[in-house]
Order: C-alpha cells, then sequence, then structure tokens
C-alpha cells in the first residue's frame, strides 16, 4: 500500500515513469526522537560516517557562516547604508531570503549524503553549479589562508608591542606621519565584495597613521601594484605554514575532527565577542555611536537594494557548496529545518552584537579625536589593523583587548576555511572510485575506516599544495594579487550559483508529471518523505510550502535584480600588466564557466546515447545514499 509520501508523485500506465528510488525495508531502523541527534547518536552510514551529535553539524555550520567579514563588513554596509534602516531590512531579508537558501543547500547534502559536485547530479542539465562552487570555494580557500597569515602575524607579534605599530619613531616611519585617531577618511580601495582585500587609511591633512604605515610599509612591505610581486615575506609565510598545518589537523580526521575543532571556532569566538562587546558599549562615547548606528535613516545610495542583497549573500556564504558538504554528513532523518533556524537566529543575533560592538568603537572614536562618529567610521580588512590596533593602544591593558581581539578574529576565520576545505574534500572524496579506497588499510567503518584514512592523507596533500600557491598572497605585492583573485572569484558567481539552485530545484527537477509544477512538488515529496518523523510534520510540511514561494518566486527575483542592477561592481577599477587581466577572466570562466560547460557536455551525451530525457532525468544511482532510506519501495 502506498504511503501519503509516494501519493504526491502519481503514475499512469501511459506516462513515463518518473525516476523513483526503491527502499529495502529495514525492520532495525528506529523512529527517531526530538533530541539532539534525531536518529540517535549511532553511525548510521558507516562507508562515509556521520557526525558523532548532530550539535557538532549545527556549530559547524554557525562557524562557516559567521566569519571575520562580520566585523569589517558592518561600517561599510550598516553606518554607510541608511543606518538602522539597513539593519532592520537586514535582519527580514535573513528570514525570507537567507533561510530558505541555507534551508534549501542543507536539505539538498542531507538528503543525497553527497557533496556538491555528487548532490548536483540529480538535475543533470545544471550540474556544472556543483562543480563550479567547489572551484570558487578552492579559489577561495587559497587566497583566504594570506588573510590568516596576516591575523596571526598580528596576534604573535602586534599585540604585545602596540607601542611599535602605533608609533612614528620607526625607520619605515615618513614625515606625514601621525599618531592616534583622525577624522578625514580616505578609502585606499573600495567596493562591495565583503571578501577582498580593501582598506580604509584614516588620515589627517594628507599624512597617514602610524598603524597604516605600519602595516603597509614594514608587515607587507607592499609595491606599487601588479607590476612587481617582489619577494616572499619570511614571517608572513612562516603564520602561512601554521595556519594550513592548523586546517590540516582540523580535518585529519574528517568531520569526527571538524565535529570537535567546531566547538572551539565557534563557542570560543561568541564569548570573545561578547567580551568585546562588553567592553565596547562602556567607553566613553559608545552611546552616540549605538544610538547613531540604530536609528533609521533616509536611504540617500541607489545600491541600498544591491548592498542588502551582497550582504545576506556573502554574509551567510550562500552559493558556495559548504552547507550542503557539512548537512551530507547528517543522519538522514535529522531535523534539517530546526538546523537551519538555528543557524539563521544565531547568525542574527551575531549581526547585532556586531553592529553595537563596532558602532561603540566608533563612538569612542569620535569621542576622542572630537569629531562625528560618521567621520571615524572606517570599513574592509584593513580595519582590523589599522583602525583596531590604533583605539587598543590608547585603552588601558590595551595589549590584553588587542589579544582577545585577534584571537577571535583568526577562530572566525579559522572556522571558515576549514569549511571552506572541507567542501572541497568530501566532493573529491565522492568521486573516489570505491575499489580505490577498498584497497586502503584500515577497518571498513569507524575512526580508522579506509575512507577517513585516504581522507586524512588528502586532505594533509592538498593543504600543502594550497600552501605553496598561497605563498604569492604573502609576498610584497600580495595584497595586489588578493584583490586581484578576490574581485574574479566572487564578482558574480555565488550570485549565479543561487539563482541556479532555485531554478533547478524548482522547475527543472525531474519534471515528468503531467501536473502543475512537477519540479517544485517532486522536491516537496523528497523533503517530506526525509522529515517524516519530526516532531511537528504539520508545521514542517507548512515551512516547506512556504520555502517553496520564495525559491519560486522571490529569490529568483530579487537574484536577477541584483545581476541587472550590480553591473557598476564589475572589477573595472582594477589595472595591472595583461598577465593579471588574464588570470582575472580566468579565474571568472575556471567557476561560472562550468555551468554552461557541463551543460553541453550531458546534453551531447544524452543524445549520442539517443537518451534526451536524461538531459533532466536524475541518474538511476541517485537518490537517499542508503537504500533503506529510498522511498516508494514494495
Amino acid at each position: 500500500m502506498a504511503s501519503k509520501y509516494e501519493e504526491a508523485i502519481p503514475m499512469t500506465s501511459t506516462a513515463p515513469q518518473p525516476h523513483v528510488v526503491v527502499m529495502a525495508t529495514d525492520d532495525n531502523e528506529t523512529t527517531p526522537g526530538c533530541c539532539c541527534c534525531d536518529d540517535g547518536c549511532e553511525e548510521e552510514n558507516e562507508e562515509r560516517g556521520n557526525w558523532s551529535c548532530n550539535f557538532e553539524s549545527i556549530l559547524a555550520s554557525i562557524s562557516y557562516g559567521i566569519g571575520p567579514g562580520y566585523l569589517w563588513m558592518v561600517p561599510d554596509r550598516y553606518f554607510r547604508q541608511g543606518g538602522g534602516t539597513f539593519v532592520y531590512v537586514f535582519i527580514a531579508m535573513q528570514i525570507f531570503i537567507g533561510f530558505p537558501m541555507v534551508y534549501l543547500e542543507m536539505a539538498l547534502g542531507q538528503y543525497t549524503s553527497q557533496g556538491p559536485i555528487r548532490a548536483w547530479r540529480g538535475v543533470p542539465i545544471l550540474q556544472g553549479v556543483g562543480i563550479g562552487m567547489v572551484v570558487m570555494t578552492a579559489i577561495l580557500s587559497i587566497y583566504y589562508s594570506g588573510m590568516m597569515a596576516q591575523i596571526l602575524y598580528y596576534l604573535f607579534y602586534v599585540t604585545g608591542d602596540l607601542d611599535t605599530a602605533t608609533s612614528c619613531d620607526n625607520p619605515w616611519n615618513t614625515e606625514n606621519c601621525y599618531t592616534g585617531a583622525c577624522g578625514e577618511v580616505v578609502e585606499y580601495y573600495g567596493g562591495v565584495n565583503e571578501h577582498k582585500y580593501n582598506y580604509t587609511y584614516t588620515t589627517c591633512s594628507g599624512g597617514a597613521s602610524a598603524a597604516a604605515e605600519y602595516l603597509d610599509r614594514y608587515v607587507l612591505q607592499q609595491t606599487d601594484g601588479l607590476g612587481y610581486i617582489g619577494a616572499v615575506r619570511g614571517d608572513l609565510a612562516g603564520c602561512l605554514f601554521l595556519a594550513s598545518l592548523l586546517v590540516a589537523a582540523a580535518l585529519s580526521c574528517g568531520i569526527k575532527s571538524l565535529g570537535k575543532v567546531a566547538y572551539v571556532t565557534t563557542i570560543l569566538p561568541l564569548f570573545l565577542l561578547f567580551l568585546l562587546f562588553i567592553r565596547a558599549v562602556t567607553l566613553p562615547g559608545a552611546a552616540e555611536g549605538i544610538a547613531y548606528a540604530l536609528t533609521p535613516a533616509p536611504v540617500m545610495d541607489i545600491n541600498f537594494g544591491s548592498a542588502l542583497i551582497s550582504a545576506i549573500v556573502h554574509r551567510l556564504t550562500l552559493g558556495f557548496g559548504g552547507y550542503t558538504a557539512l548537512a551530507s554528513y547528517n543522519r538522514f532523518h535529522n531535523n534539517v529545518i530546526r538546523d537551519a533556524v538555528v543557524v539563521v537566529f544565531v547568525d542574527m543575533l551575531v549581526t547585532l552584537f556586531c553592529v553595537l560592538t563596532m558602532a561603540g568603537i566608533f563612538g569612542y572614536l569620535a569621542y576622542i579625536s572630537g569629531v562625528h562618529v560618521s567621520e571615524t567610521v572606517t570599513a574592509g580588512i584593513g580595519m582590523f589593523f589599522v583602525t583596531m590596533v590604533t583605539m587598543f593602544s590608547q585603552l588601558p591593558s590595551g595589549s590584553s583587548w588587542a589579544s582577545l581581539f585577534f584571537l577571535c578574529l583568526f577562530l572566525l576565520a579559522y572556522g571558515c576555511q576549514v569549511t571552506y576545505l572541507e567542501t572541497v574534500m568530501t566532493s573529491l572524496m565522492d568521486l573516489m572510485p570505491r575499489g580505490l579506497i577498498n584497497k586502503m588499510p584500515g577497518r571498513e567503518s569507524g575512526l580508522l575506516s579506509k575512507r577517513t584514512m585516504l581522507h586524512g592523507v588528502m586532505t594533509v596533500a592538498v593543504c600543502f599544495l594550497f600552501f605553496l600557491l598561497g605563498l604569492p598572497y604573502v609576498t610584497q605585492g600580495g595584497e595586489h594579487l588578493s584583490r586581484l583573485v578576490s574581485q574574479y572569484n566572487i564578482i558574480i558567481q555565488p550570485y549565479m550559483f543561487v539563482l541556479l539552485e532555485c531554478v533547478a530545484l524548482t522547475y527543472l527537477y525531474s519534471p515528468t508529471c503531467r501536473r502543475c509544477c512537477p519540479a517544485i512538488r517532486r522536491w516537496m515529496a523528497e523533503l517530506s518523505h526525509m522529515l517524516q518523523h519530526v516532531c511537528c510534520f504539520c508545521c514542517a510540511n507548512v515551512i516547506n510550502w512556504v520555502a517553496a514561494v520564495t525559491w519560486v518566486s522571490l529569490i529568483p527575483l530579487v537574484i536577477l535584480f541584483y545581476l541587472l542592477t550590480g553591473i557598476g561592481y564589475w572589477p573595472s577599477q582594477i589595472s595591472g600588466p595583461t598577465w593579471s587581466v588574464v588570470l582575472g577572466h580566468f579565474i571568472l570562466v575556471a567557476s561560472a564557466g562550468m555551468v554552461p560547460l557541463v551543460t553541453i557536455v550531458n546534453i551531447i551525451i544524452a543524445l549520442v546515447r539517443g537518451k534526451p530525457s536524461e538531459i533532466v532525468q536524475p541518474p538511476a544511482d541517485w537518490g537517499p545514499y542508503l537504500n533503506k532510506h529510498r522511498r516508494g519501495a514494495a
């Protein structure tokens, strides 16, 4: 007798049979309960492995979504885009765009127990979306390590010697150097992309602050442009190696070790951020800064809408495949709706904490400088190494607060980086032939399983490769290279992937039924089957269909609006030698170009085989990883 979930996809003898995976009944399968691990904490998928506890999955997803950009993005987004107006609209958009997309990416990974590349085999015509995500994330992971190296350098060398970093009596200082804060803000390099390395230096009468000169002339020894890359900075290279070593250690045992690291990269930085928040709001002038940040103001910038969409996509790291990779290790009947709600809710809380923390700091800088709060606002990653260093140098026990700040910053970046790399590793492991895995030494399952052993070996190899590829980013011209690569790597790709994710699963997913909207109905049936054991199935169904409305209409329209109005964000301001332009466009094509390339290849293969239906039909082996979870069984 067919269940209520199977009836969601009608079949007739005359219509082509849709792809229905068949499950074998498993009498040993227990009904999950409403606890942290809905299916219990035992290993369900012995071949791929599962999280030791579902709480680790949630922590890893939170850590992935919350990066250091929350601190440097705050001024550029909130203070310059209507203050409190941007804050309140941003929170609303988190609910109607952020949550549905986090849920979509998580649900796809949990349903298939596969990383982005294999998961997107379900829509062959757009399988390139998964490949493009992994390529984009791999490139991001390489230059992201350069930022981690700088943070480690400041954590080790600067926090204990703030006097040197904020003094004008050093050999590298110029005659225009000044100490302290000042009101005139000059942007060294601007833009909307949160991941790129843009600096905003605070100047007085054409000079540069001591902290800015310390960063530019001593730490980076920055060249004039991409025409001369210069030598590798030894101290930064050592920090880069340490960062790579820490990432390899975090992923040495796959998600088993990643789950334990997630406790450190999520709970500890949130605690440190809370301490920084308490200190910031108790500074003189903090009240004025907070009032300025939370007071709604008229929106004067025509790019308000585009800036809002950009903040949503990049702050939650949508379209990068990380949520799909992390959720692929969930147990099949895990309450993924609850996970997505928790991730987005914590994200909103952290957003408010960061707004208030940075508002208090800018209010304090305005207080000691005797200027308006708006004149002290700085943006970009340079804010960490210039504005914050200057502020800590003027606080009692400034070195201690600087240590806490840069430790928090590193842990936030570390949490993102391990997930970036795990997204790549999961995708690579999913592509490995089972015959090769079976030849590896180790057990069939568990911590010392063959898959885990191979994962560890490949992780070390990939981390070493990414370390070598990351060395150009710690050269004297490394900052210019970082700006170039980050601009071309994520200028349009995440938005394109978010749009195609919605289109693929709501319009193109196995459209063989004769009923209205067959693709979205089928995807809803898959979700209902996966969530049949949640505490409140009716509530889950309501949330599913509300999310479906956003997938079908709201999110595609919003992303299309961004793509049509955000043309001005194209990196036309980057100038350099011919090789840099070629490199930038190669990086763009390497990820975004995968979508049309794979589409064309799959169409040709389907036509050559004489089976054009394979263009839109999932392969016969696509679906839940374990047979006992496949629906439609007799």
